[in-house]
Formats: structure tokens, sequence, C-alpha cells
């Protein structure tokens, strides 16, 4: 009996079909005890052309008329419900499901499962799809040349054989032929008894012959419950050639798979125009194990090429991949004759960058642009990984540290199982590298600190090229990033990833053309834009979010930001993306850009602004070593104003910035104006000390310290450079001070700067 919850779903859906303007009856429903099965006959009508309704139907068989048998399993509406056709319906259509229905053909109406479309748009949805597979039938419109060859369904079969289908494809030609590949494949038993296979095809073509054929086939048993077989054997893959003519053999005719021994295999690659083909690889192999002595059977995989007469769908080549499974034996290689089962196989592609780009919805025909990743840690190990899944992983990856155990707390990376994880601790840069290497992508691990390839120079020629798209630096080292700005061997634009505050706010920097603006000034810029916002800047300053230092071990520590896996995840979810949109699209033209990220309140999401960064303005000094200041288009515009109000007098103010003693930079980010105490006149700018100590030090603790005075700037009216009285006081200036001050002046024609506390030659 059914229960009546089911009986009650299936009486609902009897009622929609009766309803349905593409039904024309509905037979009585007919409950077959055994299987809990619902069934009933449906009478679709087909709209056939006016030509063809006189005789009922259409030139492919179908009916005006169309009886369609809906099977409601017990399970119903959780379990799909079966279509079948009537028996003599022709089986030589596309979208035709491989098995047959008690003996009725069975439609193919959706790709997909029918129970996600009953899901998704009800009954209505099959019914529609229904009528709308019958009608195309009739026309013999299944299938669309515009959208490609629709293959031979063979998602439903249990073996299945992974290969590389471009691989496969560039084996044929116009004159025919097989070829033998090296193949891999577990065995075990399925549930009903009977063997299931998942067979890879390699990219080897080993040498067969009477001496070599004995060692490439083997199997053994690997235990476990159900027991498992692991076995070596060939691929043999055939493909037809041309006609007398000189066209090639292209096959139109499309058949659901039905071959189930040697004999339906051969009278397949009949039609597929390959049976001599077929029959030499095959002969040569039976020759090859005449003289073996009996052993096996081994599992063997058959791929029939069929040549179709435009492109399969999914594909830009108009050749079917259509593989079987079958077990040999020496030395009569075929156990049962032509009576030797044969078992249809799915075919699955290989890992491979196509396929990544291809799933990410990227052109999978783009190369990859080579890039180099620096730091292989938490945040760097996602990055790469997101971007490799993509098919654009990284090509060269650097980080000097080795794995440890508090690493699984966060690294995209994932310890063995057990209880010595002693493989958990080689370079992160070289087992990060293996990780791309299964997704079919080789990066090159250099196990070295990045500050002192940079400052060496060693591994330089490995690390990056001109060729490079950018190196994204994810370390979150201060002292990486100061090494970057200081390098003038890098050829390729760096990119940072970076968090902050627990992760919280998250920024990604992108320098400029020619590196100008820099990575530290995208950085010293970052400080500025997060003073702007009282609410950011409390989150970034907040030193109790900031680093901490986390026991790892009795006697050792991580200094290290706190936060869930889940949280930095979003963040280098969201990082990734922008680096796949930057891949596509370029690099900034003219300015460098800085994103800045920030956790929503409930921390479920992120909110992301980006910011343009033009071009620093660099201004070498006048005196002592080679310092530069760069100043920013903040800085540069607030100093543009005042000269503008003040045109027939001197001028000036105070800069706020920060150093940067790595690479000799006072990066200038803004300015503060003078006091109302200070003097202008035509030769000569006195700046006032009035309110000026607390406006520079609010305006430092509003940016937690991270700018603060760099010294000061004044106006020329003419194009000369520093007075005398200007090297005067920036010597006055070195007596007094530590750390370096710097003297900036504004002409006509251009900015000159002064630097005093540089080197004790800067007196001069």
């Amino acid at each position: 009996m059914v229960c009546a919850e089911v009986g009650y779903a299936v009486r609902r859906a009897l009622d929609l079909i009766s309803e349905h303007p593409g039904v024309r009856a509905v037979g009585a429903a007919e409950l077959d005890e055994a299987s809990s099965i619902v069934t009933v006959e449906v009478t679709f009508a087909v709209n056939l052309p006016s030509e063809w309704r006189g005789r009922g139907e259409s030139p492919s068989g179908v009916r005006l008329r169309e009886e369609v048998r809906f099977g409601f399993p017990g399970g119903f509406p959780l379990d799909p419900l079966e279509l079948s056709l009537r028996e003599d319906f022709s089986r030589n259509l596309p979208h035709m499901q491989p098995w047959l229905v008690d003996g009725r053909p069975a439609p193919c109406i959706y790709d997909g499962e029918l129970a996600e479309l009953l899901q998704r748009e009800g009954m209505a949805g099959i019914l529609n799809q229904t009528a709308v597979w019958l009608e195309r039938a009739a026309l013999g419109t299944l299938i669309d040349p515009d959208q490609g060859w629709e293959p031979v369904r063979r998602d439903s079969f249990r073996h299945v054989v992974v290969a590389d289908a471009d691989l496969l494809r560039g084996l044929v030609d116009r004159r025919g032929g097989h070829r033998f590949l090296q193949m891999a494949y577990l065995r075990w038993s399925g549930i009903d008894g009977s063997p299931v296979v998942h067979g890879q095809i390699g990219s080897v073509r080993p040498a067969v012959n009477r001496r070599s054929v004995g060692g490439l086939f083997g199997e053994g048993g690997d235990g476990g419950e159900p027991p498992l077989w692991r076995g070596n054997s060939l691929a043999l893959v055939v493909w037809p050639g041309k006609h007398p003519s000189g066209e090639p053999v292209i096959n139109d005719t499309y058949l659901p798979e039905t071959v189930q021994d040697v004999d339906g295999l051969r009278q397949r690659a009949a039609l597929y125009g390959c049976r001599k083909e077929l029959d030499a690889g095959l002969n040569w192999l039976r020759t090859c194990m005449s003289a073996w002595r009996p052993s096996g059977p081994y599992t063997m995989a058959v791929i029939l090429l069929a040549r179709r007469p435009f492109a399969v769908i999914g594909s830009s080549n108009p050749i079917e991949l259509c593989p079987y499974v079958m077990e040999v034996a020496p030395p009569r290689l075929l156990p049962d004759g032509e009576t030797s089962p044969v078992r249809a196989a799915a075919h699955r592609t290989t890992i491979s960058r196509d396929l990544l780009a291809r799933m990410a919805g990227l052109d999978a025909g783009t190369e990859a642009p080579p890039w180099t990743l620096v730091g292989a840690g938490s945040l760097g190990s996602k990055v790469a990984l997101h971007l490799a899944r993509a098919g654009r992983g990284p090509s060269t990856i650097i980080d000097r540290s080795a794995m440890a155990p508090h690493n699984a707390a966060r690294h995209a990376l994932v310890p063995p199982a057990g209880e010595l994880q002693i493989f958990w601790n080689d370079a992160k840069a070289r087992m990060l590298a293996q990780a791309l290497q299964g997704l079919d992508q080789a990066a090159t691990p250099i196990a070295e600190d990045a500050v002192r390839m940079l400052v060496s120079g060693k591994h330089a020629r490995d690390a990056w090229s001109r060729k490079s798209w950018a190196v994204v630096n994810a370390t979150a080292s201060p002292v990486v990033r100061e090494a970057f700005a200081a390098s003038d061997a890098v050829p390729a634009r760096v990119v940072e990833t970076s968090l902050f505050a627990g992760g919280r706010v998250g920024i990604v920097t992108v320098e400029g053309p020619d590196r100008n603006p820099s990575t530290t000034d995208l950085m010293a810029e970052f400080y500025a834009l997060v003073g702007e916002q009282p609410g950011l800047a409390s989150i970034v300053f907040d030193r109790d979010a900031s680093v901490s230092r986390q026991e790892t071990g009795q006697g050792c520590g991580s200094l290290t930001m706190t936060m869930s896996d889940g949280r930095l995840s979003l963040f280098a979810a969201a990082m990734s993306e922008d680096l796949l949109v930057r891949q596509r699209q370029g690099l900034p033209g003219e300015d460098g850009e800085l994103l800045i990220g920030r956790l929503s309140e409930d921390g479920l999401g992120l909110t992301w602004r980006a910011h343009r960064v033009s071009p620093s303005i660099v201004v070498p000094t006048r005196n002592g070593e080679a310092w530069k200041v760069h100043v920013h288009p903040r800085a540069l515009t607030k100093m543009q104003d005042d000269v503008s109000r003040w045109p027939d007098v001197e001028t000036g103010g105070v800069l706020m910035g920060r150093l940067s003693e790595v690479s000799r930079v006072a990066h200038v980010v803004d300015a503060i104006e003078a006091p109302a105490d200070s003097r202008r006149a035509r030769d000569e700018f006195v700046l006032g000390t009035e309110g000026l100590q607390q406006r520079m030090r609010e305006y430092s603790e509003t940016v937690g310290w991270s700018l603060y005075c760099l010294g000061t700037w004044h106006s020329h009216l003419s194009p000369g450079g520093p007075s005398a009285k200007d090297r005067a006081t920036a010597r006055a200036v070195a007596l007094a001070r530590l750390t370096p001050s710097i003297f900036l002046i504004t002409t006509p024609t251009g900015f000159h700067a002064l630097a005093a506390g540089t080197s004790p030659d800067d007196q001069g």
C-alpha cells in the first residue's frame, strides 16, 4: 500500500497533470504492490505542422498524440518520478536516456535531476519540459547546431574514465588509426556485487609489443571493506579516417548507449567509421599476449572517437568521446570471445588549468599570467589556492618559514591524520607548491628570506622577471614592505594584501606604473585615509586588536593576530576575487589603488571601498645623503591651495607623514596650515607657534602616531632653490633633532628639498 502522505502527493500531481493545457487525457493510476510505484499514462497533444497532421506523425516518428508513462515512486515527491515513452518510440534521437524503463525508452527532458526540477518549478515544470521535448523531437530540433552536438548521455554510468579530452582529440587525424595509452584503475564490487571501475588515462604512450606487454598489466588488492583492487593497464583509443573520396568520415546518427559486449562494441565502431582501427588495435594486443602465461583478468579501457557534423557541446571540436571498460586476459585477450562483457563508462576530464578556469567562469583559452607570491602563511596560502582553483595560481612562492602545528588553525593546507604528523614541518613554500601540483599548476618554491633576497639579489632570476604580472606580498611584514620599496631590482608592480585589527579591516594596495605610488606610499596613504574616518581609526589603531604573542609550545610563541579561520577566509576570498579581476582587466593604467575592506557589525559580510592614488612627486634632497621626498597628492593640493591664497608673499606650513629609513624616503602625506601668528613677506616666511604643538599632537594621535611631523614647507616667489637662510635653518634643526627633518620649498617651477639630520655630512 502507498502511505497516506505519498498518496496525497500523487493525487495532487495527477490533478495538476489533468489541468495542463498540453495534456489531452490522463489514464487510470495503477499501483505496483512490489515496487510501490504508481504509474499513469498521460496523453500529450503534439503540435505537428499541417503537412504532417494528415498522416498523424512526423518524419522522426513522433505522433500527433503521444502517451508518456509517469511513474511515481513511494518516496515521491522527494524521490524523482520516471518518464517513459511507448515501447516502439525511436531511440535514435538526442536527449534520450541510455536505459529502458520496463522496455520503454526514457526521454531526457532536463539537464539534471528531475527531483531538482520538481522542487524548483513544481509539476508544471515537468509537464512543460515534457511537452517541449516531444515537440522538438517531432521537428528534429533536439540538437541545435548553434548550441552544438548533444553527446550521448553517460552521466548515469557507474564506471568512470578520467582522461584529458583535448589530448585524446589531438590524436585524431584524417588517416584514421589507434593508439595505446597508459592507464591506472581502481576496481571494487558494487552493492549488487557487480564490478565498479574508476580508471584514469595518462599521456604516456608505452611501447606495446611481445616483450613489454607483460609489464604493462598488473593488479593487486589494497584490502579494506569492500575489497579494493588497484591495477595498471592500457587504454585503446581509436578514431575514423576518410572515405575513398578523401572526405573525412562523419557520423550524424544519434544512438543511445546500448553496447554490452565486444560484438556490440565492434558494431558501434562500424557506425562511427572506425571498425577497422578497433580491430587492428585488439588484434595487435592479442598477438602480443599470445605467448604470455594465463593471468588476470585485467581491466582495460577502449575509447571510440566519433567525428560529428559540428562541434560537441562544451567544446569547439566535433570529436565525441565514447569510453568503455572491459576485461582482458592472456593469452586469448577476450575471455569469452565476442560475448565478453563491455561496459559503457562516463567520461570525466582530468584536473587542468583549463577545466578550473572554465569552472570559475574564465576564458579557458587565455594564458595564465606569471606572478609571484611572497608569504605562504594563512592569508597567502588561501589567496594562492583560490586563484589556483581558477587556473591562475602563482608561478613562484617565496617564504622562509617552515610549517608548525599552530599553523593548522588558519592555513589553507590541512595536516595529515594520525598521531605522528612529522611531515607537517616542511617549508611552507614547498608544501604549498606541492598542493598546487594537484591542481595542474607548477610553482617554483623558494624557501628564503624575501628581505635578504631583495638586498643580495640572490634567486632574483627565479623570483620575478619583466614578464611577471605582479608580486603579491601577503606577509603583513613592515620589513618586507620596506625592502620592496627600497629595491630597484623588482621589475613588476607590488600588490600587498594585509589584515588589521583582528581581521576587522583588510587592505589591498596596488602600485602604480613604474612603481609610483610605491607600496610604502600606499601604506602611508592608508593611514591618512583611516585618520579621516574616526570610526575606522578607532578599529585600526586599537592596540588590543593588534598582533600579540601567542603561546605555541612551552617556551615558544608566535607573534600573530588572533582571529577565526572563517573571518580570515572572508577577506582572502574577496582579495582573491579582486586579483582575478585585475588579471583579466589589467592593473591601473595611470595611478595606484588602495582597496579598504571592513567587516560588518554582525561579522558576516564585508564592505569595500576603492581609492585611486595618483603618483607622488619625487623630490631629491639638495644636501647630505641621497634622501628623497615623496609628495603625496593630498599634501600637494593643500600646499598649492595655500600658495594660491598668498600669491604675493611667501607662505608655508608643517609637513605630516612618515620616514622610511630603509629606502631613505620621506613620505609627505599631509600638510597642516601655518598658525595665525606666522609672518609672511615677499622674501621670507616665519612659521608661528600658536597652538601648533597641540594640532600636530592631535593629528598624530588620530592616526595612532603612524604619521607625524616631518618638517616644514614654504614657498618662494622666484624659481630659485634654497636660500642661505634655508640652509642655515636646516643646519640649526639638525643640531637639535635626532630624527631627520625635511624642508620643502615650492617654487613656480617645482620643488626643492633639504634634509636635516640625515648624516654628519649634511651640514654643508
